[in-house]
């Protein structure tokens, strides 16, 4: 799977660069709300909402293994599901890198 969608974020924005730039500027701004709720002893409800959030900009922008992990992790707080802690933690190094590829796809 891939990191970023280039082709499906310009279908998205109809191929407008400025379109674009606007777009990953207010996804930039959001992640740093998003990263505060983002752990684990985080209010349950507000994570979860974080994290669905956060699950949605992620498939709009073309961000597919961020949307993923953020999926898991909404699935982990289910206790039958699996462990809350890593499952954020891979959300973190997700969009770590979903913020490398747009850099990279703005200055590339």
């Amino acid at each position: 799977m891939t990191v970023f969608d280039p082709e499906h974020f310009a279908h998205m924005t109809g191929g407008d660069v400025g379109l674009q730039r606007e777009v990953v500027g207010m996804f930039r701004a959001q992640v740093a709300s998003w990263a505060l709720v983002l752990a684990p002893e985080s209010e349950p409800r507000a994570c979860r909402a974080a994290l669905h959030t956060l699950k949605g900009s992620a498939r709009g922008i073309g961000l597919w293994v961020l949307a993923e992990c953020c999926e898991t992790a909404e699935a982990a707080f289910d206790p039958t599901d699996g462990d809350v802690a890593a499952a954020l933690a891979d959300v973190h190094a997700a969009l770590t890198e979903a913020l490398a590829a747009l850099d990279a796809f703005e200055h590339g």
